[in-house]
């Protein structure tokens, strides 16, 4: 029987087994393949000193672009190792899972390594990092690899269906426009006790009805699509019969994108849950956009409830409608108003995204954001706003709206080497604006320790806080450094 091995590696988060290698192996299992699976992001988080995992995870979202070669040879040494213990009977495929363009240096390392070695398997690469740039080459990761030919299959977009024609001669039964046609991941292999909360990820759309400037999931899902909500509602069912499993995290970029849809899914749900009570507990969080009152009545709010809804994330990234308008949020301070009332009333509680930084923001927007944490801090208290996240700062990322021609023109946004930041640029911390020059990182660290300060003093809590504060550190010494 053929086998395949199945790889994650940082930067990942480490509540729960990665998504994409759930999919992925639910496609490789759907066609007769041994299946075994690695989350060598998890192994490294147990591996590493806390000191080590710190300077890689400011080499994967580029504060530095090398790490020592101690660090370097220690990594890969535990790949190696790792790789052959787990490496299933006639492996013919190692698939490498590069989540996002902050995998994209550690990948590269071990892509780099995996052809100085005579191996029996082939390399399978696909995921969100594939479509991105080297930061520091400013070169697309598919060019790096065509000029190299250092993968055999590299996967661009979605990787159900080239991963099934691998498997079967080209012939599969999967539509890449009916999301329904594919099936449900397998999270099989993995103990669920090892990671943070005991939950899978589940997926019911791709790509975002949003264009917002600094994303770039237009870049790797430009069409919107969405799953039937009774196919959301049975996938839920398979893992609590398979795995137990009662909370379920959303991958989408937004779970409300279908407004209609979502509704239906959560009228499912609710109804399911009433009809079978071993059903009772299941419980989903999900990424949301926030939505003016005729697009989600309060009707729309109370399915929610009934259906199990624990908590929404949505990206506010700033209490400035005049910032928001530019990023292209398409919500007003009504619409957060609205919505915060509704899930106080319902007790739905929010995650909040924010962005500090942001190139048009000026002190008038940044003082806007200081005084709505205050107007806000009676819904943190209540646990409506459950968690603030502030980041580190706003970092620009090639190939997004704000990194455009016209915006880099109209901004003059360059570089720390003073240069107009071009497309080959991936991401930067280090930038300013000729239209907003007192927006220089010095002075976005300063309002980022402003944010924090005020958010403390009004009590909303802070996740992750202590690793945002010691990237925000090291970022500091780095620009002092440089001066």
């Amino acid at each position: 029987m053929k086998s395949i091995l199945l790889t994650s590696i940082p930067k990942y988060d480490l509540v729960a087994p990665p998504a994409a290698i759930g999919v992925l192996q639910g496609v490789a299992q759907d066609n007769n393949l041994n299946t075994e699976v690695f989350d060598f992001n998890l192994f490294l988080h147990k591996s590493l000193s806390d000191q080590e995992w710190q300077e890689l995870d400011n080499w994967c979202v580029f504060i530095t672009h090398t790490i020592s070669k101690k660090l370097e040879d220690k990594i890969i040494e535990l790949w190696d190792s790792e790789i052959a213990k787990r490496l299933p009977p006639g492996c013919e495929h190692l698939l490498m899972s590069v989540f996002s363009y902050w995998s994209l240096y550690i990948a590269r390392l071990l892509i780099v390594h995996e052809n100085t070695k005579v191996r029996p398997y082939k390399l399978i690469v696909g995921g969100n990092g594939v479509v991105s740039k080297f930061p520091d080459t400013g070169q697309y990761f598919t060019d790096w690899n065509k000029e190299n030919n250092f993968i055999e299959n590299l996967i661009v977009g979605d990787g159900e269906k080239p991963l099934a024609e691998m498997f079967n001669e080209g012939k599969v039964k999967y539509d890449n426009d009916t999301l329904d046609s594919f099936p449900f991941p397998s999270y099989e292999g993995y103990n669920l006790d090892d990671y943070q909360e005991k939950k899978v990820y589940i997926t019911g759309s791709r790509g975002c009805v949003r264009k917002c400037t600094f994303c770039d999931i237009y870049n790797i899902w430009p069409k919107f699509r969405y799953r039937s909500a009774e196919s959301i509602v049975n996938e839920m069912k398979s893992h609590y019969e398979n795995y137990g499993v009662t909370r379920f995290d959303f991958t989408d970029s937004l779970i409300n994108g279908s407004v209609s849809n979502f509704y239906k899914f959560n009228t499912l749900l609710a109804e399911a849950k009433a009809k079978d009570s071993n059903l009772k507990d299941i419980v989903y969080l999900g990424q949301a956009i926030c939505r003016p009152r005729n697009q989600m009545p309060e009707s729309h709010y109370e399915a929610m409830y009934y259906a199990g809804c624990k908590q929404l994330t949505i990206g506010i990234e700033s209490f400035s409608n005049s910032v928001r308008d530019h990023m292209k949020k398409k919500f007003s301070d009504r619409d957060i108003h609205y919505h915060l009332e509704q899930c106080k009333y319902w007790n739905i509680p929010n995650v909040f995204l924010m962005i500090t930084g942001y190139p048009t923001e000026t002190l008038m927007d940044h003082q806007k954001n200081i005084s709505d944490i205050e107007k806000y801090k009676d819904y943190a208290q209540m646990g409506i706003i459950e968690m603030i996240r502030w980041g580190t700062t706003m970092h620009l990322i090639g190939d997004t709206p704000i990194t455009s021609e016209k915006n880099v023109r109209e901004l003059g946004l360059k570089g720390s080497d003073n240069d107009q930041i071009s497309g080959g640029e991936l991401a930067t911390y280090n930038w300013t604006s000729d239209a907003n020059p007192d927006l220089d990182l010095r002075e976005r660290i300063r309002r980022r320790l402003e944010l924090h300060e005020k958010s403390v003093e009004c009590g909303y809590p802070q996740p992750r806080v202590k690793a945002e504060l010691q990237t925000i550190y090291d970022m500091a010494k780095l620009l002092d450094k440089s001066q």
